[in-house]
């Protein structure tokens, strides 16, 4: 999964008919189109975490259309109240899908989706390393990030309420995120791929599998351990901090010192020579006669 130990996010600071323009397409009469909202308006956000509502962009009758779902997919045999369901669905491996109930029908139904997001939080996850953060982001500046997803809706019990819930698919990382972590969201670059992974409807998704692989277009740089709250969300979360340096105390620089060994002392700095002891023992004399002297002038 593309979470560590620290909590992961998604960034997208679009607002809803701005996002609908970033996701234009052409129909197959050639005709350039927005996804329609369904729902609500996405509130844009610096720090989404699992669980919590996200834009998601689905396909239906060869139109495509926007609406904001739960980070965490549902089931819709899930029929209980939501605090009930514990699964930890907010992310699912590529290498799985087909192997899993909960979203290999989903797949196979068509119900493929895909998160646009300025970008995504990810941790170092290699062992013993300080666990910084990282914004991971398109290469091209300016440019969205299109991120495969699944979806489904579930009827909750109580109130019956219509609960649309998506998960992001994960897939291994190239080799320009995997020395900071081994997973990676799958990311479609191109419309052609998009057409695909959302319209190609029930048939040969089998096939759709094979859109699903590392991608190099990402550059990243470190960020601030605040954005592991909830709570931050701000401006200050795509900050660049660069990690500090950790500084060796005193006492530790003196400890592995390197001192000489005893073999490298020379003998006359261990044992003062014969001209030096006379030297000590004429010094000792005169200041012996200096203090006699000074008594005498006392009394």
């Amino acid at each position: 999964a593309v979470v560590s130990t620290q909590s992961t996010g998604l960034v997208c600071l679009l607002k809803g008919r701005e996002l609908s323009v970033r996701c234009e397409y052409r129909s197959k009469e050639g005709v350039v189109e927005q996804p329609e909202w369904e729902g609500a308006f996405h509130t844009p956000s610096y720090n989404i975490p699992p669980t919590t509502q996200v834009p998601v962009l689905y396909g239906r009758m060869g139109k495509r259309f926007l609406r904001s779902m739960r980070w965490g997919l549902v089931p819709s045999s899930h029929k209980k109240p939501l605090r009930e369901f514990a699964l930890s669905t907010h992310n699912c491996c590529s290498e799985t899908i087909l192997e899993r109930p909960i979203y290999s029908r989903v797949f196979k139904q068509g119900r493929r989706c895909i998160i646009p997001a300025a970008g995504f939080y990810e941790w170092t996850s290699q062992k013993g390393a300080e666990k910084i953060p990282h914004f991971v982001h398109p290469k091209e500046e300016g440019k969205m990030m299109f991120i495969a997803g699944l979806y489904d809706r579930c009827k909750l019990e109580g109130d019956g309420s219509e609960l649309f819930s998506a998960s992001v698919i994960t897939t291994s990382a190239s080799q320009s995120i995997n020395w900071l972590h081994h997973r990676m969201p799958a990311l479609l670059e191109t419309e052609e791929d998009i057409q695909r992974w959302l319209h190609s409807g029930q048939l040969q998704s089998e096939n759709l599998l094979s859109l699903l692989h590392p991608k190099t277009c990402i550059s990243l740089y470190p960020v601030c351990k605040t954005i592991n709250s909830v709570h931050t969300n701000g401006p200050d979360c795509l900050a660049r901090k660069e990690p500090t340096k950790k500084r060796k105390s005193a006492t530790l620089e003196k400890f592995f010192t390197k001192r000489p060994k005893l073999e490298d002392v020379k003998k006359e700095d261990m044992f003062p020579s014969e001209k030096d002891s006379e030297r000590v023992t004429v010094d000792l004399k005169e200041e012996s006669n200096d203090v006699v002297k000074a008594e005498g002038l006392s009394q």
